[in-house]
Order: C-alpha cells, then sequence, then structure tokens
C-alpha cells in the first residue's frame, strides 16, 4: 500500500515512515536514486557526524525492507557495499549501503567511522529512536 508524507508519493507506507522519520532526525534525504548495477536502493540518506575524524556527515544508500530483523538478509546487495560506494556516474559518494526494515532496530550497516569503523544501525545515531518512529507514522496519510 502506498503511502505519503510531505506531499510526496511513496511505493509503500513504510517508506513514507521512513522519510518522516529521517526529518524528525534531522537527516537529509532523497527518494529514489540512482540504481547501481546491482542494486537499486530506496534512500540516499546523510546523517550528521560530529566525530573528529569524521566529515561532517555519513552518507548511506537505503533499501527499506517490511522486515522485522535483517540479521537473515547478509547477502542482500545493500549489504555487500560497505565503507565506500561510487555511483550517479562515479560522481557521488557514499560511505555504506544500509538495509532499514519495519522498526529503527531493525537496520544495520557497515562504514568507516572515527579511527575505525564498523556495523551500526539507527538506534546508535538516534536518541529516543523508537520516539521518533512512533512519532514519524502519525505524519504518514
Amino acid at each position: 500500500m502506498a503511502g505519503i508524507y510531505g506531499g510526496l508519493q511513496f511505493s509503500t507506507r513504510l517508506e513514507a515512515q521512513w522519510a518522516a522519520f529521517f526529518d524528525l532526525a534531522g537527516w537529509t534525504w532523497r527518494y529514489n536514486p540512482t540504481a547501481l548495477e546491482d542494486w537499486r536502493p530506496d534512500f540516499v540518506v546523510s546523517i550528521p557526524c560530529g566525530h573528529s575524524e569524521c566529515n561532517d556527515m555519513h552518507t548511506l544508500l537505503v533499501s527499506v525492507l517490511d522486515v522485522a530483523s535483517v540479521a537473515q538478509l547478509s547477502t542482500h546487495p545493500a549489504l555487500r557495499h560497505s565503507y565506500r560506494v561510487q555511483f550517479d556516474g562515479d560522481s557521488f559518494r557514499a560511505d555504506a549501503g544500509a538495509l532499514f526494515g519495519n522498526t529503527p532496530s531493525a537496520s544495520s550497516w557497515t562504514m568507516s567511522h572515527g579511527a575505525g569503523g564498523g556495523t551500526y544501525d539507527v538506534p546508535y545515531w538516534v536518541d529516543d529512536a523508537d520516539r521518533l518512529w512512533r512519532q514519524a507514522a502519525e505524519n504518514v496519510a
């Protein structure tokens, strides 16, 4: 079922809820970015980062899936794109591909951060992510 948020129609209500969540979290986003050879992400999202060894933002290419856990999806193309992704004819770089499920905790990506990096999820980056998630649902038609 399609969802509407901010005057835009999304393919699913879940995608619309993620767009609303991104706004509430202070993340910038674009819907339906250019496809890669093996994958078409639903969003490109930029997350503010204040770490002294990082740029001001981390950029993710995100696929949204209606799943309660992404743990069993390790072969999804999004997760094969770790640490650096070139797209849009190599003119734009993202830090990683990511999977976002039907809650903030059902998310995963692997990227460089600080002096190292690792695997992250939405609650690592957003305080009170569950409250924002519920609020985002209220903003979707």
